[in-house]
């Protein structure tokens, strides 16, 4: 066991993740229909909008009560994100395709396909408002990759840009988290609405990462694996609310709920 996983005891990330309680405020388990959940998307206080890896269809979830409603949109195929945006909902297949739903009925309205280098495989994706694009980021990058590779799908031309658009080095990961053993596989972002930075959340790794929108790596933090057996969602709501789901493994998948406070800034105060 590595060091990290012994500094975090009870916690759920290591260091203290700014704004959020060491524990769960709630923990929800799902319904057997998303136990492959692999995406999800803040709708409204009520709702959020999940899928999972096998079957085309968005399930409009309560994070409450667990209560699902189904809406089909294709077919079968391994879908890994989705994102809302102005256009809709995209959503994410792991060789970089990309499906846009309707907002309202779920229905499909375009599938764009992607090229990409081999043993490119794709598990998150986040929304970037101020550019209008789509930022892809790799799992698998490459045979003995050693960087995760984000990658643009521009809204105003619905193509994809032909390079990444930045790189994170792993050997930076690792010099940030203070663990040379560190492997990170990203499974699901999202852009935090108040803060504006990218969060990337590892599977593979059990680690959270924290970017800046140009993908400068500002954070590294461990991730508690009794709590994340199987991390594969994160979304924000608007107030900087964050839920995280784990896919199902022996046992049923979960959807865990962290409050936020904005933290309070500290004025320093001279004696006269």
């Amino acid at each position: 066991m590595s060091v990290a996983c012994n500094r975090l005891g009870g916690r759920s990330f290591v260091p203290a993740l700014e704004g959020y309680e060491m524990e769960p405020g709630s923990t929800l388990l799902l319904k057997k229909s998303l136990r492959e959940i692999s995406g999800i998307s803040f709708r409204s206080p009520g709702e959020l909008i999940a899928i999972n890896d096998e079957l085309g269809v968005a399930f409009l979830l309560n994070p409450l009560t667990g209560d699902i409603e189904k809406r089909p949109f294709g077919k079968k195929a391994d879908y890994e994100e989705l994102v809302y945006t102005p256009e809709g909902y995209y959503v994410l297949e792991s060789n970089g395709n990309l499906h846009l739903l309707d907002a309202d009925n779920f229905s499909e309205q375009q599938v764009y396909y992607g090229s990409f280098p081999r043993y490119t495989e794709f598990e998150s994706m986040v929304y970037d408002p101020e550019r209008n694009q789509l930022l892809l980021f790799c799992k698998t990058c490459g045979r003995n990759a050693d960087t995760i590779n984000a990658w643009r799908f521009d809204l105003r031309t619905h193509s994809y840009l032909e390079e990444p658009a930045f790189s994170i080095p792993i050997r930076a990961i690792r010099s940030m988290g203070k663990d040379d053993t560190i492997e990170c596989q990203p499974s699901a972002a999202a852009f935090h609405p108040l803060t504006n930075k990218i969060f990337i959340l590892a599977s593979i790794g059990k680690v959270l990462l924290e970017c800046a929108p140009n993908g400068k790596l500002e954070a590294v933090y461990n991730i508690n694996g009794d709590l994340f057996q199987q991390p594969e969602a994160i979304c924000f709501a608007p107030n900087g609310d964050m839920y995280i789901a784990n896919e199902g493994r022996q046992s049923k998948a979960s959807l865990l709920f962290f409050s936020y406070r904005k933290p309070v800034a500290i004025t320093e105060t001279r004696q006269p």
